[in-house]
């Protein structure tokens, strides 16, 4: 089952997020702010029948059904063939030390590819170099 998350109001997203405005501003005190979000951000797939995993992956399909990154995303070729790519904004996933309880610490931001694969992050959201395979 697999769910998309993205800034698009188009069918095949299933939740659409958007911005939050800093500080006591709203939308209507922003001039033209660019957004953090990509309109195809992720997907999450979950098996329904066991081991019951789930994964998340950057970037989402489109309404005819193809892979979408934007133009300037990073993309290349995996050493099996298979092509690869990070989101312009990015997936940002950080899982807290000491799981989630009372003393949990925050933990390491790392990013998501469009093949499920985790790197250290890039030096900005929109750099072209990927970070290191995690």
């Amino acid at each position: 089952l697999p769910l998309q998350i993205g800034r698009s109001t188009e069918s095949p997203i299933d939740f659409v997020v958007t911005d939050t405005v800093p500080g006591s501003q709203s939308n209507t005190d922003t001039q033209s702010v660019q957004s953090t979000i990509s309109r195809f951000a992720c997907r999450i797939v979950c098996q329904r029948s066991p081991p019951f995993t789930a994964s998340i992956c950057a970037a989402g399909f489109d309404s005819s059904k193809n892979i979408f990154l934007g133009e300037k995303a990073a993309k290349w070729k995996t050493s099996d063939g298979q092509m690869d790519g990070l989101t312009t904004n990015g997936v940002l996933v950080m899982h807290p030390r000491n799981g989630f309880t009372e003393d949990s610490k925050p933990g390491v931001w790392r990013e998501i590819s469009v093949c499920g694969n985790v790197f250290s992050l890039r030096e900005t959201r929109s750099a072209q170099q990927r970070g290191k395979m995690v």
